[in-house]
């Protein structure tokens, strides 16, 4: 496959159709079905008696609920974004579901929401007449749990990694916990990419977000804080990552890493005796997906390094990135034969799978 063509690690499924989840309740027995309820004149996602994004108060999601999609994301437009965008190939995240199920305080409706999510991710991905590939959803809260699902999925041929909130439910579980390191070497050893994707409005535990109740604060602080959580969780474990773990950060901006990574780095030398610095883990296994619209982008991308970049559309959310935008912005300091390079050492599987499919 020529490297002209974008490799896309952030698209979104449309896991909120509710024919999708009533076509196999006869194979997972889930204890509430996911339904579509209109709130105040928008249509949101409603999960046993939470609605998604959250409508209002602390930590408060879009106020157009699931009217903030461009496209449906179905074959038909997302085969004409595709081709309009040079985009050979692309990796499903989750939708509204995926993004939201963590925050389901039971048990056994939350696995069996990530299980049902991930049966339907894989055959969407079988049945599309695109290059469709996905990331099995896990769920820090269930590590047990997690541990076997990346092991029923680790040879499906579109499999290129796994998915994660940056947080979960609640600040007592934490990508930092050991109980999770299992899920984690086994990911390296299976090749599969970490991808950490968050969103607002889902009742996660986001301490920023929760400071507030207006969207434009909310959207803000969400994703940057929740993945400065992630990030100095993954890169401070105390076990360290294992080797081979590759981890790609969605959908936070890029321009708040290098600052926070020095002050980390300036701590970890001071205050503990640790042999390597924070700053040296990320490079070594982060790897970031930019916009083109975020302020100092290019600044912080230097200070990164353009080693350590990938591209994400996020398609088809509202703030979708386009080809033309990111060659713009982005192709002098990172040439498409760099991003290709990038891709196999993050993603190895996505490269991998295009090569055998032409």
């Amino acid at each position: 496959m020529s490297d002209d063509y974008f490799l896309d690690c952030d698209t979104h499924f449309s896991d909120h159709e509710p024919r999708m989840w009533t076509a196999i309740t006869d194979e997972v027995a889930l204890p509430a079905l996911p339904e579509v309820a209109e709130h105040s004149g928008q249509l949101r996602l409603l999960i046993g008696n939470q609605l998604f994004p959250k409508p209002e108060g602390p930590g408060q999601g879009n106020p157009r609920g699931l009217g903030h999609l461009i496209g449906p994301g179905l074959d038909e437009d997302r085969q004409k974004f595709m081709a309009d965008n040079s985009i050979a190939a692309a990796t499903l995240q989750p939708g509204f579901v995926g993004l939201s199920f963590q925050a389901v305080a039971e048990t056994d409706l939350r696995v069996a929401l990530a299980e049902a999510y991930n049966l339907l991710a894989s055959r969407a991905c079988a049945a599309s007449g695109v290059e469709l590939r996905w990331a099995v959803l896990l769920s820090v809260e269930d590590p047990g749990w997690s541990h076997r699902a990346v092991e029923r999925h680790a040879n499906d041929p579109h499999l290129v990694g796994a998915v994660v909130r940056p947080t979960a439910r609640t600040a007592a579980v934490r990508l930092s916990d050991a109980a999770f390191g299992p899920v984690l070497r086994l990911l390296a050893e299976r090749e599969l990419a970490l991808f950490v994707h968050g969103g607002t409005g889902c009742y996660q535990w986001s301490p920023l977000a929760d400071a507030y109740a207006s969207y434009p604060l909310t959207h803000t602080f969400g994703h940057m804080g929740e993945q400065m959580i992630a990030l100095t969780d993954l890169l401070t474990r105390a076990d360290g990552l294992p080797d081979a773990l590759r981890v790609v950060l969605l959908e936070s901006g890029v321009s708040w890493i290098p600052p926070v990574l020095s002050r980390l780095d300036s701590h970890v030398r001071r205050l503990s005796s640790g042999a390597g610095t924070p700053s040296e883990a990320f490079r070594k296994h982060v790897a970031v997906a930019p916009d083109p619209g975020e302020s100092h982008v290019v600044w912080a991308l230097q200070e990164i390094g353009t080693d350590n970049v990938v591209f994400g559309s996020d398609y088809p959310h509202w703030d979708t990135v386009r080809a033309g935008e990111w060659g713009t912005a982005f192709g002098q300091l990172c040439p498409m034969a760099t991003l290709w390079e990038n891709t196999q050492r993050f993603v190895p599987r996505l490269v991998e799978s295009v090569a055998v499919g032409t």
